[in-house]
Parts: C-alpha cells; sequence; structure tokens
C-alpha cells in the first residue's frame, strides 16, 4: 500500500513539473510571438514603389527618426506617372462633390500604423490615395517590427509618446506645420492610433481605425483557441493567462491593460472606425465597443460587409478609401461630414 502511495505521489510530482514546464514554453513562445513577432523582409511591391516613386505618384525621403526610429516622409510627386490609385480616388472624390486641393498641394498630415507583423512600407499604397486628397504621409516601424531596433513591441504603451516624438521631429526636419494632422492604423495599428489620440486629442485633427480590437487580452484567448486543438480548448485561458505573464516579464506590460475601448472614451475629435463583418479573429462587436465609447457625435462606423480581418481594405476596395479621406479632408477643413456609412 505504501508503495502504490509513493508511486502515485512520484507521478503527481512528474506530470506537475511536465505542466508546469509546458505552460512556461506556453508563455514564452506565445508572449515572444505577442510583443517580437518575425520580422518581414522588403516585398517586391514594396522594392516596386520605392525605385519608381512617380511611376506611383510619390515622392518619398528615408529618414532615421527619434530614438532611432526608421521613418518614410511621403508626398505627392512633382511629376507623378500613370499614380492608378491615386487618379481613381481624386475622380471618386470628385464625383461625391468635394473640392480638391491641386495635385501636390499638402494641406495637414497623416500618421500611418501598421497591423501586427508589419512594416512601414506596408502602407506605401495607401499613401497612393492619402497623398493624392492633399496629405504628406509620415510611416514609422513601431519598436520590435519592421527595421525598428528595439526588440519588443508594447501596442500603445510606449508607442503613443514616440509617435509624438517623431511627428514634431518631422515638422521641424522638413519644414511643415505640425497642426492639422490625423492618425490612421489598421489592426494593431489602430489600436496605438486611438491610443495616441486619446493622449493629447488638442495634437490631432481626427483618427481613422480599421478592424481594430477593443481589447488585447481578446485576441491573445482567440489566438490561443486558433492553436489549441479542439479537445483540449477548455485550456485555451489559462494559456491566454500563461501568454499574458510572458508578456508582463518581457515587455513590461499586461494585454488586458492595453484597451482602445477605454482610450476612446476620451477621444474629442472626429473618429473614423470600419471594420469587417466575416473578421474571425477580432469580432465586429469590438469595433462596435470602441464606437459607443467615443463620445459626442462627431464619429463614423463603416460596415464592410464580406470582409475578414486580413483583406477590410482590400474588400472595401476605391469607396472605403474614399471614405477615410473624405472623412479626413471633412476634419481638417471643419466640415460635417457629407457621407453616411453607419449601420
Amino acid at each position: 500500500m505504501i508503495r502504490i502511495r509513493r508511486y502515485f505521489v512520484r507521478l503527481a510530482i512528474i506530470v506537475g513539473v511536465l505542466t508546469a514546464i509546458a505552460l512556461a514554453g506556453v508563455a514564452w513562445y506565445g508572449s515572444e510571438r505577442l510583443v517580437s513577432p518575425q520580422r518581414r523582409s522588403l516585398q517586391d511591391y514594396h522594392r516596386d514603389i520605392l525605385d519608381k516613386p512617380d511611376q506611383y505618384g510619390l515622392r518619398i525621403q528615408a529618414y532615421t527618426g527619434p530614438e532611432e526610429t526608421p521613418c518614410l516622409l511621403v508626398t505627392s510627386s512633382p511629376a507623378p506617372g500613370e499614380a492608378k490609385k491615386s487618379r481613381i480616388l481624386r475622380e471618386e472624390l470628385t464625383r461625391r462633390g468635394l473640392s480638391l486641393p491641386p495635385w501636390g498641394t499638402e494641406i495637414g498630415t497623416v500618421v500611418l500604423l501598421y497591423g501586427h507583423a508589419g512594416r512601414k512600407e506596408d502602407h506605401l499604397p495607401i499613401c497612393e490615395r492619402f497623398t493624392a486628397a492633399g496629405f504628406r504621409c509620415l510611416l514609422l516601424d513601431i519598436p520590435g517590427q519592421g527595421e525598428n531596433m528595439a526588440s519588443f513591441g508594447t501596442f500603445g504603451v510606449r508607442e503613443a509618446p514616440l509617435i509624438e516624438k517623431v511627428l514634431a521631429d518631422a515638422s521641424t526636419r522638413f519644414g511643415f506645420a505640425p497642426s492639422p494632422s490625423c492618425l490612421f492604423g489598421v489592426s494593431q495599428g489602430g489600436a496605438i492610433a486611438i491610443q495616441t489620440a486619446a493622449r493629447t486629442p488638442s495634437k490631432w485633427a481626427a483618427v481613422a481605425s480599421v478592424a481594430t480590437f477593443s481589447s488585447l487580452d481578446r485576441p491573445v484567448l482567440a489566438t490561443a483557441r486558433e492553436l489549441v486543438p479542439k479537445d483540449l480548448q477548455f485550456c485555451c485561458p489559462l494559456a491566454a493567462l500563461c501568454v499574458s505573464c510572458g508578456t508582463r516579464v518581457r515587455a513590461g506590460f499586461w494585454p488586458a491593460d492595453v484597451r482602445p475601448v477605454d482610450a476612446a472614451g476620451k477621444l474629442n475629435i472626429p473618429v473614423f472606425i470600419a471594420h469587417g463583418d466575416q473578421d474571425p479573429y477580432i469580432g465586429i462587436e469590438q469595433a462596435r465597443d470602441i464606437f459607443a465609447a467615443v463620445p459626442g457625435s462627431r464619429k463614423t462606423f463603416v460596415v464592410v460587409k464580406g470582409a475578414t480581418h486580413n483583406n477590410v481594405l482590400a474588400t472595401g476596395s476605391h469607396g472605403l478609401y474614399a471614405d477615410v479621406s473624405q472623412f479626413f479632408l471633412d476634419a481638417v477643413q471643419h466640415r460635417t461630414p457629407q457621407f453616411e456609412r453607419a449601420e
């Protein structure tokens, strides 16, 4: 009887040790994927735009901003080539009855922030539209991604003050007024944009967010459910907790504390929210929560029918780009929005 008891005690200890090792592995691996994802190299379409910017209607200036942040300042080319996307955008806005600034005129700045595991060059095609509408575009690699040498990203905790520094530095370096400026972000970038705007709303004319989560712990749990076999789904909350603990140890913050939905409650500027209605990763209800938290009526909610998480802009296509461009134009020119795409 004593031998049997000792056997089960030893078995329990072994199982406990193995479980602890497994949970530690989940914490370390999951948190690494979250705050320091694999860095993407330049894609062929990036190189094509960088090599022939005039063909896309762009002028691109690369430089290093505050805290060794790799940046691009993107403006309209004085000698545009085909610039197909730019011309489509201007045609659509003109069709809507907007009076556009002359090509090459800059009436404001848009800071663009990309999604998780992206890089600043991902938004060059978006710059084709925004520069055509009259905005200079400021792109940067956020910590832990792209060519930024910092080890970890924090989903807005430390990025928000960095973005303010980057804008102030660029305005001095290139000789333009820091105001009016707008923020645009996709997914993780949208979360950072909302938090940056909430930090000092008076510095920003407007903020637009696409496919953004309301609280970071929700996509962490969703990722755990994607990775864990169906028979072990009951372990997902524990796995998500382990990833959160690993994130706290690695990068110094808890995912549950990154809450764009709370930041949205501090915004007294125009806000644009777009989300795909087929997003399995960040459900559209999270976008609705953010939208509901924004005080006042200067806000627009756009549902992109049939879009999942990674193809909202592609699915919304030229119409969605025109919506965002018009939103920014209305904000910097202090006009009441002329279109209605809300639910």
